[in-house]
């Protein structure tokens, strides 16, 4: 299996951490944000710096988020442990099992057309590898520091923090601004984060560390170091309420045709 496909559900997830602060979300909770991301190169591959546009939608048991300028959606759903990747523009989506043994076994499906022998070869992977690629989650880790300052960033009253965290294959510093001032529901993000990732050893001390931000993250600086990368990024909370999402937010669009192998790199 592809390094990218765990790295996608492990960012995914921590993006849902990062998200959201600390209790059941009594409605959907809709937030938007505005990211930019530095160049950075990974795998052989440059990417430029870009500014996008991302949206949450929270429910109970399932989560979406839509990258505006990329036209791309992905689609949580707890009771299936399936991750939906979305592509708008091709009008396609791909389905990614949150279950090391099927995502071994969908890799190995997903090369079978391109590289028969090595479909095999993945598909009789023995289990020390599984187990090894385990250990590397179980070594997952969280810091969370109040630093005690505080100051306003447009209408909210907001706390810093600094959030360290070792993701196993890397790791990441975060100074982040957080509010309590938004009246909402949002700690049902962390039993969605940890419905994401449940079984995986290591993720629950990271749910848990990320308690302690109070609030909403409404302004955040990042450095990522991963697979010899360094990716710099900085997020703006633009909108964020409690309110229902429209009918069809957490449902694939009609039409759109199911194809193997998105976002696995």
């Amino acid at each position: 299996m592809k390094k990218t496909r765990i790295l996608y559900v492990l960012v995914f997830a921590v993006l849902v951490c990062f998200v959201f602060g600390t209790a059941q979300a009594r409605a959907d909770v809709y937030m938007k944000q505005k990211m930019h991301t530095g160049s950075f190169s990974m795998m052989g591959q440059t990417q430029p710096e870009k500014d996008e546009i991302m949206v949450f939608w929270l429910g109970a048991n399932k989560a979406r988020t839509d990258m505006e300028t990329g036209k791309s959606s992905s689609i949580f759903l707890a009771d299936k442990k399936l991750l939906y990747l979305i592509d708008h523009n091709k009008m396609q989506y791909s389905e990614m099992p949150l279950d090391f043994e099927k995502m071994f076994e969908e890799a190995a499906g997903a090369e079978a057309a391109e590289d028969p022998e090595k479909a095999e070869a993945m598909k009789k992977m023995p289990g020390f590898m599984k187990n090894m690629m385990k250990g590397v989650m179980g070594n997952m880790s969280a810091k969370v520091t109040e630093t005690g300052e505080t100051k306003k960033i447009g209408d909210w009253n907001c706390r810093k923090y600094i959030i360290e965290m070792d993701l196993g294959m890397g790791k990441s510093e975060a100074e982040a601004w957080a509010t309590e001032d938004l009246k909402i529901d949002y700690g049902m993000a962390f039993t969605m984060a940890n419905a994401m990732m449940a079984g995986q050893p290591g993720f629950e001390k990271i749910i848990q560390e990320m308690k302690k931000v109070k609030g909403v993250i409404v302004y955040q600086t990042a450095t990522v170091k991963m697979m010899g990368a360094e990716v710099t990024s900085t997020t703006e909370l633009l909108e964020c309420t409690n309110t229902s999402a429209p009918a069809g937010t957490y449902d694939i669009p009609t039409g759109y045709k199911k194809v193997k192998g998105m976002g696995r790199g």
